[in-house]
């Protein structure tokens, strides 16, 4: 067997049996044969077809972002318009001509990443400000967090939209009032749109794919989790897998309800290699926070009583998810809101019954009450986590949320002094900003771009974040045996970082200099 010796590093393995080492081997099959004192390693092995010094550089496990829309960040890198960041409708209409001009075969013009708080109209645009830019092509507008779409005049008419439309359950198509349509549709009532737009190819995944791979790779990513595919695109993520082509490690999670439907996907069968897991099931019970459609249990400020969208009923959680868990799929559920998370929780407990040895998760966890917490703990549960949402979106929740629930929103502390399993994750493209470093500095501090603090009483610590971002989202993946940390047997998946992050005030300014799977290097920062 041929062994590689990587020596004279600052290894932080996140292995509490051996915290940190000096030297490891490794394996030609990509995966870690030995780790500690460098003489040790040479005592044991004599000698190594490969050494590589590291000069006193810090390793540490690569990073697994626990969920994050992979193929969407591909698609803002290729064939969408991406607006995050844009400050005002005016640059907004600007920036849309210059796409629709730019592609002028496109069928659909797509975009994402608008967010009303920013823009200088405080509003979100409507059909009239896209009419005004496009009325020959369908326009379809992505609010930054996905849950909100705006169409033009002539999308709506491909769809068949129109006043009389019936508003699907869980979804909101909004009105002015006189009754005629704004063009903006939520929740549920996106599927009403998005599902005429003609489905991607699979080179279009591939390239979105591999596109965000590479990205991801360049940020020290080696694992995520794709939290909601259909069947084609589930389709594409096995024939990557299958043709040798995935780049880093995915976690798939097959979405059981489409939106603007009530058809029910089919459940794929189960599949697992070193490369592609689909193993759990997806479900959206609410709506999001900086949209203020998640599901509360009070009403979101200046609002008639408005506590946002429950998106599913109980009966067809159940029965839906049920028929998962009795072919041996785990259950993942975004859940925002009380009302939200209570749903979610009473579904689980009956599916627990069923089949107490399977794990299920709950994304983005906004709050969590005291009987929340008892359930976790006793269902062994996982809570996916974004505190980068308060990083970019701070602004939504001091405009939305009643102060009484600021100091306790995505309470990762709470999670974790319950032990409580907590995965990290960013969420992208939700988020602009994607980088591990920054969302641990968030999870660490609390602060929001504008320096202001959100939720003080929720700062967890650097050892505590990181662990999130490597053995707790291996957890959270059933993979832990696997991945998550430098341990003897498990795959040669590490980072080479600048900078040792625990010697710093600030983590954010860490990058990925090296990034490694299966003991191969597969990204090399430019220096």
């Amino acid at each position: 067997m041929t062994l590689r010796l990587f020596y004279n590093a600052n290894i932080i393995t996140m292995d509490s049996a051996l915290p940190k080492a000096e030297a490891m081997v490794i394996n030609d099959l990509g995966k870690i044969e030995a780790i500690g004192i460098e003489s040790d390693l040479r005592n044991q092995f004599g000698s190594f077809s490969e050494e590589m010094n590291y000069n006193g550089q810090t390793i540490i496990p690569g990073l697994n972002d626990a969920h994050i829309h992979v193929w969407k960040i591909g698609h803002l890198r290729t064939y969408m318009l991406d607006v995050r960041g844009v400050k005002s409708i005016v640059e907004f209409k600007q920036k849309l001509k210059d796409f629709a001009d730019k592609n002028p075969t496109s069928n659909w013009i797509m975009a994402r990443g608008i967010n009303e708080m920013v823009l200088d109209e405080k509003r979100l645009p409507t059909k009239e400000d896209l009419d005004e830019v496009i009325v020959d092509r369908p326009v379809f507008v992505i609010r930054t967090c996905a849950h909100i779409g705006i169409a033009n005049s002539k999308a709506m008419d491909i769809s068949n939209v129109d006043a009389t439309t019936e508003v699907p359950f869980g979804g909101e198509i909004r009105k002015n009032q006189d009754g005629t349509l704004q063009g903006i549709f939520t929740e549920r009532a996106l599927g009403l749109i998005m599902n005429n737009i003609p489905a991607f190819t699979f080179d279009e995944y591939k390239n979105m794919i591999l596109e965000a791979h590479a990205y991801l790779l360049s940020l020290g990513i080696t694992s995520a989790t794709d939290p909601a595919a259909n069947e084609e695109l589930l389709a594409a993520y096995i024939k990557l897998d299958q043709e040798g082509l995935l780049k880093v490690r995915m976690n798939v999670f097959p979405l059981r309800i489409p939106d603007g439907s009530d058809d029910i996907q089919v459940l794929p069968e189960q599949y697992e290699s070193d490369f592609l897991q689909i193993k759990t099931v997806k479900f959206f019970s609410d709506g999001g926070l900086s949209s203020a459609t998640a599901a509360l249990n009070i009403p979101y400020k200046n609002t008639d009583g408005y506590k946002g969208v429950l998106r599913l009923d109980y009966d067809t959680f159940y029965e839906t998810a049920k028929e998962a868990v009795n072919k041996g799929f785990s259950v993942a559920t975004h859940a925002i809101g009380h009302q939200a998370v209570d749903l979610t929780l009473k579904v689980y407990s009956d599916l627990f019954k069923i089949n107490p040895n399977l794990k299920h998760r709950i994304e983005h966890v906004g709050f969590l009450s005291n009987e929340n917490i008892q359930d976790f703990k006793r269902m062994n549960m996982t809570a996916a986590m974004q505190p980068i949402f308060i990083y970019e979106l701070a602004n939504n929740f001091k405009s939305t949320l009643p102060d009484a629930l600021l100091d306790v929103v995505y309470p990762c502390k709470t999670v974790l002094d319950n032990k409580i399993n907590l995965a990290l994750s960013t969420d992208g493209p939700v988020v602009k900003e994607i980088n591990p470093w920054v969302n641990i500095e968030t999870a660490v501090t609390r602060k929001a771009a504008d320096g202001s603090v959100i939720g003080e009483s929720q700062k967890i610590t650097v050892q505590q974040a990181l662990k999130a971002y490597t053995v707790g989202s291996a957890i959270a993946d059933n993979l832990e045996h696997k991945k998550g940390s430098l341990t003897v047997g498990k795959y040669a998946d590490f980072i080479v970082l600048n900078k040792n992050p625990f010697e710093l005030l600030d983590v954010s300014t860490v990058e990925t200099l090296e990034t490694w799977i299966n003991g191969k290097i597969k990204h090399k920062k430019q220096l």
